[in-house]
């Protein structure tokens, strides 16, 4: 089978070059079993995000990929005909397969190129389909390290964070050079909650290895244990080795340094790195709804609902539904706001690998429109239990303080924090219940570090924090 070759021109240099499709020369490479750092995609789910290659900016595996999660979804695999050039190899290696139930490069190949088609598509069908086929290979020669270490990557953008840690974890024990698999189990060790594995596990890639992928990584663990300044740098510094090395996912670490500016209040390099990575691919999700989010910010409201309409339309995730619905709602069209809500809710409803990645999604949706109930608070402390970190915990927080159980809402806002996660919305969430408490003092501070951080709040998010800020304290 022949790999084809895509052109590309970066409006950074004026260089040009021809670049193999990144799936598919990648798919060559994972059968013949070197599957290391340099070959994980990264991808959000969005998340996203995000996290193969290089993990996601925070949050990115509750975003679409959150991820969040987590972002950068499909980032820098060719932006034109990439659905059609894997269509077409899909094809090729499926009849292979089909005619030899065990040609292993064949699976192999189809779980890649699956996987790569989940990127661009936002389809959780393709990745389940991926890992089915990854299933398919390690059945046909058990313990081979490609397969397995595709395996564990797909887990995690399925949001199976423990059985992408388990997966990861006895593969990198049983063969430590494979890197690849220590990354995964990184990734997977941050959204557990477990910061001290995730922090060991970087500084032996560090000394092992270096390049983007590690420094976006060192982007997430900085933005997650509360040193937003470094995650900043960090995504700049691999965003510039990413350049340099003419990575086949440079669309992705203009993303990240899009996100972290995002994320860290500087509304200009936010913008600098969205619309980078739509120059190099003009359908990626994450980035249109970073631009959104900063145009919503800025006050063009009618922008930023066109983005988010453009963005539903690639793929209907819930967090971009709603954002439009918000903002529809802001604006006066009470019924379109309706039906997007209404949209939100049916995704929950479509199964559970809806559910399941977009758990934290739906439950702040929920908690933000109304919806606080002892059954959300239920779900919130599941998803707490499956996932215990920061996010976990401050979801089942506002759901206490929703409830009006402003105590027990502390002790878990407490817990949040306390590997140092000082983002935006766990600040305001901060600040909304020590004032709810009676702590004027300290409900307002967090209340304005919130906002100081400017996009980083989406716009309910501001309007609230705002309420509440203007408030006269309680006495």
């Amino acid at each position: 089978m022949t790999t084809p070759t895509v052109t590309m021109t970066s409006r950074r240099t004026g260089w040009r070059r021809p670049r193999l499709a990144g799936i598919l020369a990648t798919a060559v490479l994972v059968a013949a079993g070197s599957y290391g750092v340099s070959l994980l995609q990264p991808t959000a789910v969005t998340r996203p995000s995000a996290p193969l290659a290089a993990a996601g900016p925070a949050n990115a595996a509750d975003a679409a990929p959150a991820i969040v999660s987590v972002p950068g979804t499909a980032a820098g695999l060719p932006a034109n005909g990439s659905i059609a050039q894997i269509d077409h190899s899909i094809a090729a290696w499926t009849k292979n397969l089909s005619a030899n139930s065990h040609d292993f490069l064949s699976a192999t190949n189809l779980a890649i190129l699956y996987h790569g088609r989940g990127r661009l598509s936002s389809d959780l069908g393709d990745q389940q389909r991926a890992l089915e086929f990854s299933r398919t290979a390690m059945a046909i020669v058990p313990g081979s390290a490609g397969p397995r270490a595709l395996e564990a990557t797909i887990l995690y953008t399925l949001h199976e964070f423990d059985a992408a840690f388990a997966a990861s974890d006895a593969l990198y024990r049983e063969d430590p050079s494979q890197l690849g698999a220590l990354a995964t189990r990184l990734d997977a060790a941050l959204e557990l909650g477990r910061i001290a594995d995730a922090r060991a596990d970087l500084a032996t890639l560090r000394r092992l290895t270096q390049g983007p992928a590690l420094d976006v990584r060192a982007a997430r663990l900085a933005f997650v244990t509360g040193d937003g300044a470094a995650a900043l740098r960090f995504a700049r510094e691999a965003l510039a080795s990413a350049a340099v090395a003419e990575s086949d996912d440079l669309g992705f670490f203009d993303y990240a340094v899009g996100e972290y500016g995002r994320l860290t209040g500087d509304a200009a390099a936010a913008r600098v790195g969205y619309e980078e990575a739509l120059a190099l691919r003009e359908t990626d999700l994450a980035a249109i709804v970073g631009l959104a989010r900063l145009d919503a910010f800025d006050g063009h409201t009618e922008d930023a609902i066109a983005r988010l309409r453009k963005a539903a339309a690639i793929a209907p995730q819930p967090e971009t539904v709603a954002l439009l619905g918000d903002l529809l709602a802001a604006s006066g069209d009470a019924a379109g706001a309706k039906a997007q809500y209404a949209t939100v809710r049916f995704i929950e409803q479509l199964g559970e690998i809806q559910s399941t990645v977009f758990d934290r999604v739906l439950l702040r949706f929920e908690l933000d429109h109304g919806g606080a109930s002892d059954a959300v608070l239920a779900k919130a402390r599941a998803s707490l239990a499956a996932r215990p970190d920061a996010t976990g915990h401050d979801a089942v927080a506002w759901a206490l303080y929703r409830l009006g159980r402003f105590d027990e809402a502390a002790a878990e806002i407490t817990a949040a924090a306390s590997d140092g996660a000082a983002d935006a919305r766990l600040t305001f969430h901060t600040g909304a219940i020590a004032l709810a408490r009676g702590d004027a003092e300290a409900g307002r501070a967090a209340l304005a570090r919130a906002l100081a951080l400017g996009p980083a709040l989406d716009t309910m998010e501001r309007t609230e924090a705002e309420r509440l800020l203007g408030e006269k304290p309680t006495t």
